[in-house]
Order: structure tokens, then sequence, then C-alpha cells
């Protein structure tokens, strides 16, 4: 079975559209819609069209990706409420552009170490909120693993809060994984039944770098070996820049993939 490899423009271009033509031209499967970036967070309903209009017309796939910086795990009121309602928007984007897939991220330590279990229960609660809304607009919130300084570093931390709320789903990126002291074929098998989306990219193991496969130290024959006996075949997302790195990214994927 074939993989479904894309990838997300988040440093790629700062032109949505310039992404997907570039993702149509070379044949991938799915993209991934970040919206870190100002002119990002509001698409006019012209650009939703045309997103949605490019992706139906090539059969891309489309995953809507929060910013990363958003404070999910906040517990003060005021930012509570801001951060539902721009993934709120978020929500209603992914939906605009047929997507069923919206990329969360756990957000930062707000309190010392002594009190974080108050940071964990504050994410718990707002990812629940989330997930209802989400759940109202048939869009599947997937949690995104992270490395330090925020939340859910540590695989016993994110497996707590993904069974900790109810219909929440799970990116797993494997460069962040890859940063802790757990194998990320090892990783994988610990939190199959949440993954809806794998972000793929290597590092040192020390710090997160976006490296191209095989640059690192991540073992990708053996980590997609573990997709396979798991029947997990995408999507899967490069998370390479610039378009240069995208194309040799799938080409070392592809050349792991049919090597087992």
């Amino acid at each position: 079975m074939k993989p479904e490899i894309g990838f997300i423009g988040l440093l790629s271009t700062e032109d949505i559209l310039e992404d997907l033509a570039f993702a149509a031209k070379n044949e991938f499967e799915c993209f991934e819609i970040a919206l870190d970036w100002k002119q990002n967070f509001h698409f006019s309903l012209k650009v939703i069209k045309k997103i949605r209009d490019i992706s139906l017309k090539q059969g891309i796939k489309l995953i809507v990706h929060t910013p990363y910086y958003l404070p999910t795990s906040t517990m003060l009121p005021e930012i509570k409420k801001g951060v539902i309602e721009n993934v709120r928007k978020a929500i209603i984007l992914a939906r605009g552009v047929k997507s069923d897939k919206l990329t969360i991220h756990p957000g930062f330590q707000e309190m010392p170490a002594s009190a974080i279990r108050y940071c964990y229960d504050s994410l718990i609660d707002n990812l629940q909120k989330i997930v209802d809304i989400g759940q109202e607009h048939n869009v599947n919130i997937c949690f995104e693993n992270f490395d330090k300084p925020l939340l859910c570093s540590e695989l016993k931390d994110y497996l707590y809060v993904l069974n900790s709320v109810k219909g929440l789903m799970a990116t797993l990126d494997v460069g962040h994984v890859n940063t802790t002291n757990i194998e990320p074929s090892e990783y994988l098998k610990e939190t199959r039944n949440f993954i809806m989306d794998i972000h793929i990219h290597d590092n040192n193991g020390k710090r997160d770098e976006h490296k191209c496969l095989g640059e690192g130290t991540i073992d990708f024959k053996e980590f997609f070996s573990e997709c396979k006996k798991t029947n997990y075949y995408g999507p899967f997302i490069l998370e390479l820049f610039p378009y240069k790195n995208i194309i040799e990214g799938r080409r070392r994927f592809l050349d792991y993939w049919e090597d087992i």
C-alpha cells in the first residue's frame, strides 16, 4: 500500500496558494496548512474557495495546523476565552476547506514543577472544550507531542492527556519524540490507537532541528517498519524547509519505506 506523503507550509512560503501549487505540481497526497504566520490568521472567502477547489481537483488531503505558540494550557480566564475562540475559527476554516483534522499543541508551563498538575488540569479542560467544538463541525482534534519547554514532552504526560480528554486524537511528531529518552518506534507503539497524523523530520536527539531524513539519529527504517505493522500509511507530513528539502525528504522517505 502506498503511503500518503505531504508537507507543511510553515516556513516554505508565506503564500498558501503557492504551497498548494507546489503540492499539485509535485503530486503530493496531502498538505498541512500552518496558521503561524500573521497573514494566515484570516483567509478571505475567495482564498478559502481557491484552497478547497485546488485540493479537491488535485486530490490533496488537507490538515489545519494551529499556531505552535498558542497558550493552550493557560489558566487565565481571559486568555482561555481567546484561545478557544481562536481554535474555533481554525475549526471553521478546516470545514471550509473540507478538512477533517486539526493539529493543536500543548502550551507552556505556567506554574513551577511543584504545582504543574494545575497546568495539566487546565490543559485537559481547555482541550475537552475544543474537542467538543470540533465534533460539532466533524473535525478531529489531533494533539501534538512536543519538546521542552512545552508541556507533554514526556510520553507519560502525553498519554495522560490523550486518555483524559474524550475524543482527543494525536499528531505524532517524530522529531520531537527523538529529543526524549524513548525510541520513536516504541513511542508509536504506545500511542498508535490515537494517531491520525505524523510529522516527519530528523535531529541529533538533543534539540528540534528539522533536518532532512538521514541527517540525524532517527532510525527511520525501524520507525516505518512499525508504521506498516500497525497499518498506518499516512498522512505523513514532512516538516522540512525550503522546497528543495521537501523533495529530497520525500525521496529519502520512499527509499526507507520501500526497503522494508
